[in-house]
């Protein structure tokens, strides 16, 4: 049986997803963060008749995200269903394994395989060298942040990113570290979502093109992981372009599988 989910599904959930916490850390990070009331998020699951919890789906704004293991034969059809039936442009990302079970729920779409990373070897982080000065993003900076990200040809701009952005700032969830050139403007970022005690995912890693190679998101996401590991235990990235993994991998980040993102244009 399909059903949304509540506050009363809580330990259930956490406990199916923690089996799998880095492919999950965005779905046990949003209920945690934000609980189960918010209009910008859904959480559903499907139940066998003994009330037992095997595949789940969520909303969170226009980004669905599904989670199963490998031995469900469950409904896909009607978790296919609530995704179409979203009358906004949508996304599908997750485990590729899995998403990409739903990639037909979705009209119109551009599909991507990325590595999934975890960080493994926190020794290699690079210690702060003095090159660059590398500030906190507060709210007053959400508009002139989401301005540069937006105008970064390898990401894909919503307006949404804006109203996230600002939301993941305000309540915490979320931090974005940046570097500004000598006439004040944003030149690199790199940011995180989905914070919590277990795990957060770095996310908005970027460089402006006349900016590259001077180890500007090096020392961004570093900085970055030093300060998150305090409050959690694990960090993680996806990427697909083979020049950013090579910064990942020489500051500890080891890929543990595939991540799928699909979205209609």
């Amino acid at each position: 049986m399909i059903r949304k989910l509540n506050a009363e599904d809580t330990t259930a959930v956490l406990e199916f997803l923690s089996e799998d916490a880095a492919f999950n850390l965005f779905i046990i990070g949003d209920i945690l963060n934000t609980g189960f009331e918010e209009p910008y998020m859904d959480l559903w699951g499907d139940f066998s008749d003994q009330g037992i919890l095997h595949a789940v789906l969520l909303r969170y704004y226009d980004n669905f995200i599904p989670y199963f293991k490998d031995s469900y034969k469950g409904k896909l059809e009607t978790f296919k269903e609530i995704i179409s039936s979203h009358k906004d442009k949508k996304l599908i990302s997750g485990k590729y394994d899995v998403a990409e079970k739903f990639i037909d729920a979705l009209n119109n779409k551009v599909v991507s395989k990325k590595f999934f990373c975890e960080l493994r070897d926190k020794s290699k982080l690079m210690k702060d060298d003095g090159r660059y000065a590398i500030n906190i993003a507060s709210v007053e900076d959400v508009d002139r942040l989401a301005d540069f990200i937006d105008s970064i040809e390898e990401f894909r701009s919503t307006g949404e990113n804006r109203e996230m952005l600002r939301n993941s700032i305000e309540t915490k969830t979320g931090r974005f570290y940046y570097i500004v050139n000598e006439e004040g403007r944003i030149v690199a970022t790199a940011g995180t979502s989905a914070e919590n005690r277990y795990a957060a995912m770095v996310i908005s890693v970027a460089t402006h093109k006349d900016y590259r190679r001077q180890g500007m998101a090096v020392n961004c996401i570093s900085k970055l992981c030093t300060d998150v590991l305090k409050n959690c235990g694990s960090i993680c990235l996806f990427y697909d372009n083979p020049e950013a993994g090579k910064i990942y991998h020489g500051i500890g980040f080891e890929t543990i599988g595939s991540w799928m993102i699909a979205a209609e244009e």
